[in-house]
């Protein structure tokens, strides 16, 4: 009589396990992906603005290619402007993406903030738009740099930061127990 409970909570258990191995796969597979847009503008006077500045000339710029990263690094695609100088990154998974302007380097300079670090969760939102770069023609463009005080980079993507805590972990707990085989030798 035990060995039939016994196998019956043992039918059970395996049971809810499956099930929720399978709930967390469902779970896994429904995360709600973002959108990423934006473009690329002519910066004909090199000041790191070109959008909606009412400068004449401060137009789309075809052709430039535009890499985003996830924060994990698991993630890397490379798309290129079209015509009208936009970009869209559709299905972006949830992360903070690193979004980074690559121009032909022997016509234009970046002249705005690049890389952007765009977030893509359900808060500040899944849809960024206006993730926009300004380039300018020759070599004599002004690099836009930070204000005085101001941070040099963005602070570090959560999945790095995650990472290095999980690594720091590990070698915590070999330490402490060498430290304790030591002990006991």
């Amino acid at each position: 009589m035990r060995d039939w409970k016994s196998q019956g909570i043992i039918t059970a258990v395996v049971v809810g396990l499956l099930l929720l191995a399978a709930a967390t796969v469902q779970a896994q597979g429904t995360e709600q992906r973002g959108t990423i847009r934006g473009g690329v503008y002519k910066d004909v006077n090199s000041d790191g603005r070109c959008v909606n500045t009412g400068i004449a000339g401060e137009d789309p710029v075809p052709g430039v290619e535009i890499v985003f990263v996830s924060s994990d690094k698991a993630t890397v695609v490379t798309l290129t402007t079209g015509d009208n100088g936009t970009f869209g990154l559709a299905a972006a998974g949830q992360s903070i993406w690193e979004v980074t302007a690559r121009p032909d380097a022997t016509k234009w300079i970046v002249t705005s903030k690049n890389p952007l670090y765009v977030p893509v969760l359900p808060e500040p939102g899944l849809v960024q738009t206006d993730v926009n770069f300004c380039v300018s023609q020759g070599t004599n463009a002004i690099i836009v740099l930070p204000a005085s005080g101001g941070a040099a980079t963005a602070s570090w993507p959560i999945g790095v930061v995650m990472t290095a805590v999980a690594g720091m972990s590990v070698f915590a707990a070999g330490l402490g127990l060498e430290w304790r085989r030591r002990k006991a030798a």
